[in-house]
């Protein structure tokens, strides 16, 4: 059987598209429930491009993840985008259409880690979904009060983890295994049968 996990994730975190993709290669996300955080809120609108500290810290982060997951193409982008939009969007699109709006999700991802897109555009998110087949119009429904509640759950929830990271998997037996992980160990925590330590 297998076991059902919560995976808190954002957009503009290389870690997370590690994830993600990760997740998503050879079933390993079967059983998932991905919700979607901002860890980093006060981003601008639009994305503005990061500089000195800023610009060598995100190269770093890059870096990391091609030492972790050398098999993933990822790029540099000009800096980290306000996810608000995208993680309403992505909500929006699994009331709609849960296989479609996992693809949505992966394309999102790569959009930003693999061409630079800014994610906080809402012409570049309808674009985007238009590619995993919602029509211009299924997202005139961003700004409803249904979404909203759904979102301000998922931050809620991941606030209360204490886990003040993403991403973070949260077993249902309430283990929880936080950052980017070789994929042996990942692959562990995927089992149920398998004891993993917190952390």
């Amino acid at each position: 059987m297998t076991q059902h996990f919560v995976v808190y994730s954002d957009f503009n975190c290389p870690f997370c598209y590690a994830l993600n993709e990760r997740l998503g290669a050879g079933g390993n996300g079967e059983g998932a429930a991905w919700r979607g955080v901002q860890h980093a809120p006060h981003l601008p609108v639009p994305v503005a491009s990061w500089r000195n500290d800023m610009a060598e810290d995100l190269e770093f982060e890059v870096q990391s993840v091609q030492r972790l997951a050398p098999e993933l193409p990822i790029m540099v982008p000009a800096g980290k985008p306000n996810t608000a939009r995208a993680i309403r969007a992505t909500a929006l699109a699994y009331s709609l259409d849960p296989q479609r709006a996992s693809s949505f999700k992966d394309l999102l991802y790569r959009a930003l880690w693999c061409e630079g897109a800014d994610l906080s555009d809402s012409a570049t998110l309808v674009d985007l979904a238009a590619r995993v087949g919602f029509g211009p119009l299924a997202f005139s429904a961003l700004d409803g009060r249904q979404i909203s509640a759904v979102v301000a759950r998922w931050q809620q929830d991941w606030e209360q983890t204490r886990v003040g990271a993403v991403p973070a998997l949260i077993r249902s037996d309430g283990k929880q295994l936080v950052g980017l992980v070789g994929e042996g160990r990942l692959r562990a925590f995927l089992k149920p049968d398998n004891p993993v330590h917190h952390g």
